[in-house]
């Protein structure tokens, strides 16, 4: 029912958050109901869920109109949200912006993350057309800066990377998280970094 009511030329922004089982679906049988989508608001727990199968690397048809993703609560280190993240981003030719607010559980194994991160194809793929991406949240984490040397090495187009750190941490992790930033290599030789005070 929810596929049926999804697949309409008029739905161009989608939000999904608190998601609860009704029906089987996953991340490919969603974006392939959203055919003209430019801009999508997922959570974290969401994406989990909608990414627990073993979705595809490559979709069946890419995501041509989605212009614009956010993710929010994004747990970098749960290897099936950052699948579904990876999917998105790879699936979605014609992305111009993302904003990613960042969430780290004391208790997850970050492990097995941080090993597909750093496997040379993790993500296989150019963002020819992103242009802007903020960070929020950031704790600093392994795993987080991983995916953020990852976009900055994929973006040939970026104009603008705002990271804001967490505000639970402090000033001397602050400047370490901004160095080790500062020294990522980055796809676009235009790209500005602007590293922001936490949010209050």
């Amino acid at each position: 029912m929810l596929l049926q009511l999804l697949h309409s030329p008029c739905i161009t922004r989608v939000a999904i958050r608190d998601f609860v089982q009704g029906e089987r679906m996953n991340l490919e049988r969603v974006l392939r109901n959203l055919p003209v989508i430019e801009a999508l608001y997922i959570d974290g727990s969401s994406l989990k869920f909608l990414s627990v199968e073993n979705i595809p690397k490559w979709l069946p048809r890419p995501v041509n109109s989605l212009k614009h993703l956010r993710l929010r609560n994004f747990q970098v280190g749960d290897l099936d949200q950052l699948h579904g993240a990876l999917c998105l981003l790879r699936n979605s030719p014609n992305l111009k912006s993302s904003v990613i607010q960042l969430y780290m559980e004391p208790q997850i194994d970050v492990g097995p993350a941080s090993n597909h991160l750093d496997t040379p194809n993790c993500l296989d793929y150019t963002l020819k057309q992103l242009q802007t991406v903020e960070i929020i949240s950031l704790e600093g984490s392994g795993p987080e800066l991983l995916f953020i040397k990852l976009l900055l090495a994929h973006s040939p187009s970026l104009k603008s990377f705002s990271i804001r750190p967490s505000r639970d941490s402090d000033v001397q992790k602050r400047f370490d998280i901004a160095k080790d930033v500062m020294q990522f290599p980055r796809a676009s030789t235009n790209a500005k970094m602007f590293y922001l005070d936490p949010e209050p």
